[in-house]
């Protein structure tokens, strides 16, 4: 047994010791291990590339209800790759043994009766109201949510990302300058009943990294840019007998650094928007989700989307190469759609249905998706690659599985996606070439223990 597995037993033993009662302890969390066989096709290269990993992954949670007002929570992950030495440690090799245990959350709830609110205090879980496009991820944060009269629910935040990280791009002198990523939220939305809610959400970033546009480390430019931006929008969602409607408007603006040197910043300004319709179903639903991204029409300016941080949007479609696969651990994960289209300045228009059926014969159930994706202007002047075709291409995808012994999950997933001519051209402008963009898929097996 690992020292990582007896660390968390024993934390997990002298808790409930400790606790007076052992209805004020609960012990949750999930075990998976998936074994993934992937094709990558990057731009310029001429041929797609065969990926084979095997993972697990152990999220352990631990819940201590203090008092009546008052809890603390444990949520701990345990990631593993078969047969490799991890920089933390030996990890998945013969003879493993490693320092492997992360905090992905520590918190502590506070209720505060009084104002129907509740206070959560530290290392948490937070998704922003658009479906995760602007933040869906753990971080340290200040987060009081509560109930308001008629029918008001609110949600207000704070959450710092990095504490001086980048401050002479070296970590010398850290936290001796004022410049920290600070991240703040403001949510409230209004209940009709139980079939219809309304919200206005609004972000605001304060990035002083001083990491211009043509200088930003690895882990993405929306990550790490130097900006102090804005996120206004709107959201709802509608049920009806059997049919339920979702959808949001987003607004990006405010202004990020363009030349370090000479501390100069430019505007950015994008928009997005999405709508979902559903239908419930006696063992399932199925529905149909239209996404759009602006392109950035701007030579200029940087008016493109730069945020996502977390990078799990619209996880719920059942796809796994154009847009997240939702169970994908840390190695194979793909969002084409945002990552080439997007984040690029060419925009997006996608069309997304999916299906998700249970209780099926042999006691199995089933998910699947389709898309189509295209980009919002195939010759933006912000384009990274010049003129383009519209089409990015098409992705189908299926999972499915069967549940033994009440939790033990096993289900087998596959995704093939049609990358089309934009990827070509692409190619042709950057890289002065005329590959054809090969076709991948991604094929996974994975058993699942929720306990």
């Amino acid at each position: 047994m690992s020292k990582s597995v007896k660390t968390f037993i024993a934390v997990a033993a002298m808790l409930a010791v400790a606790a007076p009662a052992m209805a004020d302890f609960k012990f949750s969390g999930e075990f998976r291990v998936q074994g993934n066989h992937y094709t990558s096709a990057h731009m310029g290269e001429q041929d797609a590339r065969s990926h084979n990993i095997i993972q697990q992954r152990f999220r352990p949670k631990l819940d201590y209800r203090v008092n009546d007002l008052i809890s603390l929570t444990y949520f701990a992950e345990v990631d593993t790759v078969w047969g490799e030495t991890l920089a933390t440690g030996r990890d998945g090799r013969v003879g493993s043994d490693g320092y492997n245990v992360q905090t992905k959350n520590l918190y502590a709830d506070i209720k505060i009766p009084q104002i129907d609110s509740n206070f959560r205090l530290g290392l948490q879980g937070l998704r922003d109201s658009f479906s995760g496009v602007v933040f869906f991820d753990d971080m340290a944060a200040a987060n009081l949510t509560g109930k308001l009269p008629m029918n008001i629910d609110y949600q207000l935040f704070y959450s710092k990302w990095d504490t001086n990280a980048y401050a002479g791009r070296d970590r010398v002198g850290l936290r001796t300058e004022y410049k920290d990523t600070d991240f703040y939220g403001v949510d409230v939305s209004h209940r009709y009943g139980d079939f219809a809610k309304a919200g206005v959400a609004v972000y605001y970033l304060d990035n002083k990294s001083m990491f211009d546009v043509d200088n930003v480390p690895a882990g993405g430019e929306g990550l790490n840019l130097d900006a102090e931006m804005w996120w206004a929008g709107l959201y709802g969602d509608y049920r009806f007998a059997n049919l339920a409607f979702q959808g949001f408007a987003l607004y990006q603006f405010g202004e990020v650094l363009d030349n370090a040197p000479t501390n100069t910043y430019v505007d950015s300004e994008a928009w997005a928007a999405s709508a979902k319709a559903s239908m419930i179903l006696p063992n399932g639903d199925i529905g149909l989700r239209y996404i759009w991204f602006s392109a950035d029409d701007s030579e200029t300016d940087a008016d493109r989307f730069y945020l996502s941080q977390g990078n799990y949007e619209f996880t719920d479609e059942n796809l796994m190469i154009f847009l997240v696969d939702k169970w994908v651990n840390n190695e194979g994960k793909n969002r084409r759609a945002i990552t080439d289209a997007v984040e690029a300045g060419y925009g997006l228009h996608a069309l997304v249905a999916s299906g998700n059926f249970r209780n099926l014969p042999m006691n199995t159930y089933v998910n699947l998706g389709a898309g189509a994706f295209f980009v919002s202007d195939k010759n933006p002047d912000g384009g990274d690659f010049g003129p383009v075709n519209r089409t990015l291409g098409y992705e189908i995808a299926a999972r499915i599985g069967k549940v033994f012994a009440d939790k033990f999950d096993v289900s087998l997933r596959g995704a093939y996606a049609f990358l089309d001519d934009f990827y070509d051209d692409a190619d042709e402008d950057r890289f002065n070439n005329n590959n054809d963009a090969n076709d991948v898929y991604s094929v996974a097996l994975m058993a699942r223990i929720p306990f």
